[in-house]
């Protein structure tokens, strides 16, 4: 008697293809997980951080799990074994927009693993992303992922219809890249990628700018090495975020006995982050250790002032803002108060 392999329906291609989803970091760090799990009512719904902090309810979700790519570290890398899915751009753009008029979801965050061919796969993204703007009358937040080797041509018209574009880098360089994608191009794929989103951003400003994501602990880079990175990209391409994502190795993966990266180590990071886009602070300021990391048994900032001591005491009431925003415990609200 022979047996037909029954369908997944859209709800179950959700649950698969939105839990891989939280491979692409959007919001809190990890060391905040529990934080964020009281606004997730369903696994394919992810907290982000929006303006003033408030946090927004993502619909995040990959357009397809099957992927030509071998990435190391990646749950849907090639040779793994697991449950292959996929989303048409009518299915997957009906279901969000349900899940939107219910007031379950405010934005939507949407990737794709690389099946085919880069183009290939953005060109279904785009089909989506074209049917929410044009067919539904979507307007609001759609945080949209490049992929690594995609042509110029789509990423314009990507650039077109999101808020936000990322794309990641994975590495601090080419070095650690390939301790982690046998299939990538750090500077032909990555960074050119990420320079045309840059150029087309100077010439119009995304809503929500540009981000990356690196990750962390798999390739045995270090803080100073990270950051350094972050800095440049901040500079050079304008970045709004650098997000961090804690390696935690995966069964099936060549990396599964490496060690997972702890959270605490992520968390510093973010912290460190904090203090290049907000604080004036140089990574050549930062408290690394002999090995190139950050401590971890208390924040950069107060690193730093432990190692510059002929910087304090100050006098409060005569400091400037960018002398207040260095000492522990003010932050920029509190400073710009005393200035003022």
């Amino acid at each position: 008697m022979a047996f037909i392999a029954k369908r997944p329906s859209s709800l179950e291609k959700l649950k698969i293809l939105g839990k891989v989803a939280k491979f692409d970091v959007s919001g809190f760090p990890s060391i905040f997980a529990k934080k964020g799990k009281k606004f997730q009512r369903f696994k394919f719904i992810y907290p982000a951080v929006g303006k003033k902090g408030r946090c927004v309810r993502l619909f995040k979700v990959l357009q397809n799990n099957a992927c030509d790519g071998n990435c190391f570290y990646c749950a849907n890398r090639k040779d793994r074994d697991f449950k292959r899915v996929s989303f048409s751009p009518q299915e997957l753009a009906r279901l969000f927009i349900q899940y939107y008029e219910r007031g379950v979801v405010d934005g939507l965050f949407l990737s794709s693993a690389i099946y085919e061919s880069a183009d290939r796969s953005e060109e279904k993204m785009l089909t989506t992303l074209h049917l929410l703007r044009y067919k539904y009358g979507y307007r609001g937040y759609v945080h949209y992922k490049i992929l690594p080797g995609t042509s110029e041509s789509l990423i314009e018209e990507a650039f077109r219809l999101a808020d936000r574009l990322s794309i990641n880098m994975e590495a601090p360089s080419a070095k650690y890249l390939t301790k982690l994608s046998p299939t990538k191009d750090f500077s032909s794929q990555l960074l050119s990628g990420l320079g045309k989103i840059a150029q087309l951003n100077r010439e119009k400003s995304l809503r929500a700018g540009i981000t990356t994501q690196l990750v962390v602990g798999a390739a045995r880079e270090t803080d100073r090495e990270i950051l350094s990175f972050s800095s440049k990209l901040y500079q050079e391409y304008k970045l709004h975020r650098v997000y961090y994502s804690a390696f935690m190795p995966i069964i099936g993966t060549p990396l599964e006995g490496v060690p997972p990266c702890p959270p605490l180590r992520e968390f510093r990071l973010y912290q460190a982050d904090f203090l290049l886009r907000k604080y004036g602070f140089t990574p050549q300021e930062l408290p690394f250790d002999e090995d190139g990391n950050l401590p971890q048994e208390y924040d950069p900032k107060l690193g730093w002032a432990l190692r510059n001591p002929d910087r304090f005491p100050i006098e409060i009431n005569k400091a400037d803002f960018e002398e207040l925003i260095r000492v522990p415990g003010i932050g920029r609200l509190s400073a710009r108060r005393i200035v003022e």
